[in-house]
């Protein structure tokens, strides 16, 4: 019996003995030499009945992307249209000034160069004209006013100007000769022809009667209407007395036809219809085509607004 036992258990620890690499290779993973891809990872089934709980942020973040109450949120600054249309209206306002002040300037400097010639003819001063305000001219229109009892403070105003033109018109201007004495004169030629050209009794054209008349009288006037329109002082057609210029536009821009005023709305002129005849400044064709009025006899006086 003892002998059986032991050969049991001789046996016993053989076959465990035996049984161990068996155990061994079966625990042991497969090995192949082909390629094999890695094993996808599935994420197990959400159930409806347990909604996943969201993963907690750190506190850090939280309190960084915290929302604010409304009333500390700050909206990106944005111009209001209001303000927008203040801005566009104050550049616009500003350009138009620049440009009304250019307008002024220009104005000022030729109204300026004008005063400073009546000052020279007039002997307050020997700058030569620039239509810049300097020193001398302002020196200059302060002595002219004082003479004149104006205000004295060298700045050329209106008052100033219109005196200061007058003076060197009655400096200048055709003196002693009166407006009716032309006026007579000018009548005298009634019916002679027009002629292109013409400064005769043969044939007149406007400008060439109008000097023929004044000459006449011992009165000297450049030969073409244009250049007549630059002598003497301009006048309205409220301040027109006998024997002033009254200029048109007719065949070309400027003034391109003369005539002298006669009173009553009338005037003398040469005109290229029925020659030499007595026109009223209220028929259509004239009054479409006035240009304006000068005064070129000092006796007919000064011109006051």
């Amino acid at each position: 019996m003892k002998m059986k036992k032991k050969l049991a258990s001789v046996l016993t620890v053989i076959m465990l003995a035996c049984s161990l690499p068996w155990q061994a290779q079966a625990a042991a993973p497969i090995v192949s030499n082909k390629p094999h891809k890695a094993p996808v990872a599935t994420p197990p089934a959400v159930s409806e009945a347990r909604p996943v709980k969201a993963v907690p942020e750190p506190a850090a973040v939280k309190a960084d992307t915290a929302a604010k109450p409304a009333a500390e949120v700050k909206a990106p600054k944005q111009a209001k249209p209001e303000k927008k249309a203040k801005k566009t209206a104050k550049k616009k306002s500003k350009k138009t000034k620049e440009k009304q002040s250019k307008v002024q300037v220009q104005q000022s400097n030729w109204r300026l160069k004008v005063a400073q010639q009546k000052l020279q003819v007039l002997g307050f001063s020997d700058e030569r004209p620039s239509g810049r305000m300097t020193e001398a001219t302002s020196s200059a229109l302060k002595s002219f006013q004082k003479q004149h009892k104006l205000k004295a403070d060298g700045e050329l105003n209106d008052a100033t100007y219109q005196k200061l033109t007058w003076e060197a018109f009655a400096k200048e201007g055709i003196p002693k000769v009166k407006g009716k004495e032309i006026v007579s004169r000018a009548a005298k030629y009634k019916g002679v022809p027009y002629v292109f050209g013409g400064t005769t009794t043969k044939g007149f054209d406007c400008s060439g009667y109008v000097q023929y008349v004044f000459k006449d009288c011992k009165a000297k006037l450049p030969r073409l209407a244009d250049e007549q329109a630059l002598q003497g002082i301009f006048v309205t057609q409220k301040q027109l007395r006998p024997g002033d210029l009254v200029f048109f536009t007719t065949y070309a821009v400027g003034a391109s036809h003369v005539g002298i005023y006669a009173g009553d709305g009338q005037f003398w002129s040469a005109s290229s219809s029925k020659g030499v005849m007595l026109s009223s400044l209220k028929d259509d064709y004239w009054k479409q085509r006035y240009y304006g009025a000068r005064r070129v006899l000092i006796t007919n006086g000064e011109v006051y607004k």
